[in-house]
């Protein structure tokens, strides 16, 4: 290890193997990212953090570079929407005082669909959250084990119960909308 004016530089991987787990990996984070924040912008931003993260890690030799990468993916973003959560709390204060009128029906629709859906994963178990969102960006029952420590017998069932607990959920959601 080089040492520069006494402290220790910084292990960091080879350009050439950054920028092949970088092309190779990018979509599936970027995807699990978009399906957890729901918005394509932060999920790019986000991805980008994630991999300055991996580029500057220590750590020249994941493993399961796939399942690292998930799990920084939903610390982050987690991390995100828990803050997230408290600037729409502070945010909320505000606007009960000022009502505004949205002139794009489409966007207000999307945008109420999106809180909808985050309402409903909301009130899944978190391993049942975490399963699905993975699930669905590709991931398969391996890696998500090895993001999650969650015993890969158990996944599927998680799966399927989180998938039928969210379309009930969804469709009482729905049904409490019409009334």
């Amino acid at each position: 290890m080089k040492v520069i004016f006494g402290i220790p530089k910084q292990r960091r991987i080879s350009d050439e193997i950054f920028q092949n787990n970088y092309e190779k990996y990018y979509p599936i984070v970027y995807k699990q990212l978009y399906y957890l924040v729901g918005n394509n912008a932060l999920a790019e931003d986000l991805t980008q953090e994630i991999f300055i993260q991996y580029y500057h890690s220590k750590n020249d030799n994941i493993e399961y570079l796939g399942a690292w990468l998930s799990k920084v993916a939903t610390n982050t973003a987690l991390n995100y929407l828990r803050g997230q959560k408290r600037s729409l709390r502070r945010e909320d204060s505000v606007l009960e005082e000022y009502k505004y009128i949205f002139s794009i029906e489409d966007e207000i629709f999307r945008s109420e669909e999106i809180k909808t859906v985050r309402r409903v994963l909301s009130n899944l178990s978190e391993e049942q959250r975490i399963c699905l969102l993975l699930k669905f960006s590709g991931y398969s029952y391996e890696e998500i084990h090895k993001a999650t420590d969650i015993p890969k017998n158990n996944i599927g069932q998680l799966i399927a119960r989180g998938k039928k607990k969210f379309q009930e959920l969804y469709k009482e959601e729905g049904d409490m909308n019409v009334l």
